[in-house]
């Protein structure tokens, strides 16, 4: 066998690796409790968002696919809001989600980018029937070789 070291230094070096924050735009992960509800979605949109095409993928995946996949949805890192227009067959609903953004220095990282539970008593607003808003860090707070733990961001799960 040949000389197990630079392998190992290697191993070291990964397992020693920190967690310096998203390395892409902050998005939202929603999930809908379906059970017997067959919606189909037409369209979604931000407000206010410069580029609403990512959106289309995702209806077709949300439609197309069984069980139904979650919503990858961006955040606006502009504001403390982002507001989300669902366009079904026969109903259109609304969620505007409030966050508190956090942009702060990171030792040996520089500047990153988070987001936080609102100051505000309600996470969110909805013509919803129910929505249950997650907040956890972007940034993770074990990195593993295998990946790590935490980082998930916000989760919001919504019964229509």
């Amino acid at each position: 066998m040949k000389n197990p070291l630079p392998l190992l230094l290697l191993i070291l070096i990964l397992y020693g690796c920190l967690d310096c924050g998203p390395q892409k735009e902050l998005t939202v992960g929603i999930n809908f409790n379906r059970g017997k509800d067959t919606l189909q979605l037409k369209k979604i949109e931000a407000i206010g968002a410069q580029d609403q095409q990512i959106f289309k993928k995702q209806v077709e995946d949300f439609n197309t696919s069984k069980p139904f996949p979650d919503l990858s949805l961006p955040i606006s890192l502009n504001a403390d809001s982002t507001t989300y227009v669902f366009e079904f067959d026969n109903r259109v609903d609304t969620l505007t989600l409030f966050y508190q953004r956090d942009f702060h220095y990171k030792n040996n990282c520089g500047f990153v980018t988070d987001t936080k539970r609102p100051l505000r008593p309600y996470p969110s607003k909805s013509t919803f029937q129910e929505v249950d808003v997650n907040y956890e860090s972007y940034i993770k707070y074990k990195v593993t070789l295998t990946g790590g733990y935490g980082g998930g961001g916000i989760t919001v799960h919504i019964t229509p």
